[in-house]
């Protein structure tokens, strides 16, 4: 969430900025962090229950993306103007109708693509290109070992805003390693908010 929405969505205030798995222990944070650097955020989850808890942490404007007509009218209703920025984990869909919604020179992490884990057969189109060549976009795959060595300014960052009361968390604790199973299924099919944790 720091090093990704920071070094390579590389946001401003003013901006605004697209979360998607919003309500999981990554986009959650991303866009208290958003907030706490001035920009407007808006993110989508797949139950009532987390799109309660997104507006709870401060999120902008927030839907449920599983009970819209439509992703697109959802997403231009959130942000006429469009995105500046947009932190991806679900990728598949989603990212196409969102990649059409940006603003010119935006900025796009991919940080992970959860809407194409268990597929067994890939995905086809819709294309990327043209709304990249066009609105001269940036798309930047990361993985967070990259920033490694800075490890300990991620956290130390967090952490302060955490105790200031700027970052709010939430840990889903499953009892037992037996459920480690069950747990991590359920955290791969989103029934999971925020962090999903097993206690053994």
């Amino acid at each position: 969430a720091y090093f990704g929405l920071l070094e390579v969505c590389k946001m401003k205030p003013g901006e605004t900025v697209l979360v998607n798995a919003a309500a999981g222990a990554v986009g959650s944070v991303v866009g208290q962090i958003a907030k706490i650097g001035g920009c407007k955020v808006v993110g989508c989850a797949g139950s009532d229950d987390k799109v309660a808890y997104l507006k709870k942490i401060g999120f902008d404007e927030a839907f449920n993306y599983k009970t819209v007509k439509s992703l697109d009218e959802a997403l231009h209703k959130a942000s006429p103007d469009g995105y500046d920025c947009f932190f991806d984990s679900v990728s598949g869909e989603f990212a196409s109708i969102a990649i059409n919604l940006m603003k010119k020179y935006g900025r796009i992490a991919v940080c992970g693509g959860i809407s194409q884990y268990n597929d067994s057969v890939p995905q086809k189109g819709p294309y990327v290109q043209f709304p990249m060549i066009f609105k001269e976009l940036r798309m930047e795959g990361f993985i967070v070992s990259r920033w490694s060595d800075r490890r300990n300014e991620g956290l130390q960052a967090l952490l302060k805003w955490v105790v200031e009361g700027k970052v709010k968390y939430h840990e889903q604790v499953t009892e037992g390693f037996e459920n480690m199973p069950m747990a991590f299924i359920g955290m791969l099919k989103g029934e999971n908010l925020g962090k999903a944790i097993v206690k053994v």
